[in-house]
């Protein structure tokens, strides 16, 4: 009996389990659909300011500002975006891994890097590689919702402009589709590698599709781009956290399914174990009936 009572306690546990991945890869779907209509809705938006770029580097005329000029300040800084939880698979391990490789690179050619990163669950395995990051900003999902894209915008742009820093870049999860996607390390600063990277990664922007005639700019040139710098690096930073959330939410659901089934083949398994066990058990137990019938005739 011992042994039957072990096994549907297993089975129970099992069950408890099942009941348990399921819920978070429901929450997970829900989530996943969520951000996946958010990023649907401002692709038109990404694309339009990766149009805007264009033409802003391609002028006849260069505009005279910092954020497209390169400087010689020797340093980069890196923001590495982490999962806000856990249970999503090697997530952290791979935002980890592209990781070493900046230090490692920084480390080859003389540079000096410092390293950011989100209030997330990466923090954990860097405190294991002994990486301390130089500042930890909000958790990704409050950040998607505004609370620290400005300040991680203002903070890179003021040290760029200064020349404490000549690249600023984000180490994420890119988001292709429902089954690819990516750890990739995204360039936003210097400004003329994050238009670049923009037009060559989104839909196709060729110089003859783009023309216009001569007008009047007020203000000037300077002011308009002022502005517009910054929009375009504040919106490539959010989209970034936004394929970061929509690949963790896809990795937590494939996880909590993958882990939902094993459960289930587990309650197969352990309900087969417990039918065999109980009927051994019984017929046992009618061989003792039998055999003592036996002895009393």
């Amino acid at each position: 009996m011992a042994g039957i009572r072990q096994i549907l306690q297993r089975r129970k546990a099992a069950d408890s389990i099942r009941r348990i991945t399921r819920t978070m890869e429901m929450v997970s779907t829900a989530k996943y659909r969520t951000y996946h209509n958010r990023r649907d809705a401002v692709a038109d938006y990404e694309n339009a300011l990766s149009q805007i770029g264009y033409l802003l580097v391609t002028s006849q005329k260069p505009v005279d500002h910092p954020l497209l000029k390169h400087n010689d300040a020797n340093r980069s800084a890196v923001l590495a975006v982490g999962s806000a939880r856990g249970l999503c698979g090697a997530y952290n391990n791979h935002i980890l891994h592209l990781l070493e490789v900046h230090i490692k690179n920084a480390s080859r050619f003389g540079r000096d890097l410092d390293i950011y990163a989100t209030e997330s669950r990466l923090l954990n395995l860097l405190n294991y590689r002994g990486i301390k990051p130089k500042k930890i900003y909000p958790n990704i999902d409050k950040s998607l919702e505004g609370f620290g894209i400005d300040e991680i915008t203002d903070t890179f742009i003021e040290q760029y402009i200064a020349g404490k820093i000549d690249t600023f870049d984000i180490v994420y999860m890119q988001y292709f589709s429902a089954s690819n996607q990516n750890v990739q390390t995204m360039t936003i600063l210097p400004l003329t590698e994050l238009i670049d990277n923009l037009t060559t990664s989104l839909t196709a922007i060729w110089p003859y599709d783009i023309s216009f005639e001569e007008f009047y700019l007020s203000p000037d040139a300077f002011e308009v781009i002022k502005g517009l710098a910054r929009i375009i690096v504040r919106a490539s930073i959010e989209f970034c956290f936004m394929d970061a959330a929509l690949s963790e939410h896809l990795a937590r659901m494939v996880a909590m399914r993958s882990a939902t089934e094993n459960a289930e083949n587990m309650i197969k398994q352990l309900t087969n174990e417990y039918n065999s066990a109980r009927q051994s058990q019984i017929t046992g137990d009618l061989l003792d009936i039998v055999g003592g019938t036996g002895a009393l005739t």
